[in-house]
């Protein structure tokens, strides 16, 4: 219980109620970490905003000091203390998930992200000094030249048009997403991925064409604009997790407190 009675003075009433006051200040001071952490579907409003994770980052760093600044000027008598300290948690996390998906949308991460190691291709060197050596010892020899797959341009597939299942648009479309996300870096895709998709969308019906062209710009919109990459996966599930669990369990003892102390506005 937070009060243990009513106080007959009037001074030492009003000095409690101060005292209780300051201890609900502290309890609202993370509310704003979780308010400038946003929504999860909207992690920026615009390309230009993810280019301002550095300075989001600056601002949850101050945010993070000045809450706790507040948080220890009562915290030997704060009777909300297990309440801050659980919203605390969360606020910081949220902030943290915004801040990390504008980093990881930025356009110069967002291509760094998508670089593939270079491919130093055949060695002609060491392939024109072994083809000489042999040459040369007598040993029968000739070079074939192989043309690169998928490099030809009648690559049209005839036949039947393939009706796909749903969940089967969902990963040609991931699939198809994930090459082709470099063309917003300007990055350029090689003749085999350029001609497998060709032949892949001229195998299947208009209407899973547009549907598959839908979900990669579903995945686009997501990758650039909400927190999608930072939440699916296992460290994003975990702290997920803590932060709704800290957010319930402060709802639910703040719930069951005696709250005598405080005013019905503040409450």
């Amino acid at each position: 219980m937070i009060c243990q009675g009513k106080i007959s003075h009037a001074s030492g009433n009003k000095g409690h109620k101060s005292s209780e006051n300051a201890d609900l200040l502290a309890f609202w001071s993370p509310f704003l970490l979780l308010h400038l952490g946003g929504p999860d579907p909207i992690s920026a409003f615009a390309l230009e905003d993810n280019e301002l994770w550095l300075w989001h980052l600056f601002s949850l760093l101050v945010q993070v000091i000045v809450t706790g600044y507040v948080f220890l000027l009562t915290l030997h008598e704060n009777k909300l203390l297990v309440l801050t300290l659980l919203m605390f948690v969360a606020g910081i996390i949220k902030y943290f998930e915004r801040t990390r998906a504008l980093f990881l949308a930025s356009l110069d991460r967002f291509r760094e992200s998508m670089l593939k190691a270079p491919d130093a291709g055949p060695n002609y060197a060491k392939l024109m000094e072994e083809y000489s050596s042999k040459k040369e010892a007598g040993l029968p020899t000739r070079i074939e030249m192989t043309p690169e797959p998928g490099k030809d341009s009648k690559l049209a597939i005839a036949g039947k048009e393939e009706q796909l299942e749903e969940l089967d648009v969902v990963k040609y479309a991931y699939k198809y997403f994930d090459i082709f996300k470099g063309l917003i870096v300007e990055l350029i895709f090689s003749f085999r991925e350029r001609n497998e998709s060709r032949v892949f969308f001229q195998r299947i019906n208009e209407e899973d064409t547009l549907k598959i062209i839908d979900l990669e710009l579903n995945f686009i919109y997501e990758a650039l604009y909400t927190k999608v990459v930072v939440m699916h996966n296992e460290i994003g599930y975990a702290f997920r997790a803590v932060s709704v669990g800290s957010v319930v369990a402060a709802f639910v003892i703040f719930a069951h407190l005696n709250k005598i102390c405080f005013t019905k506005f503040d409450i």
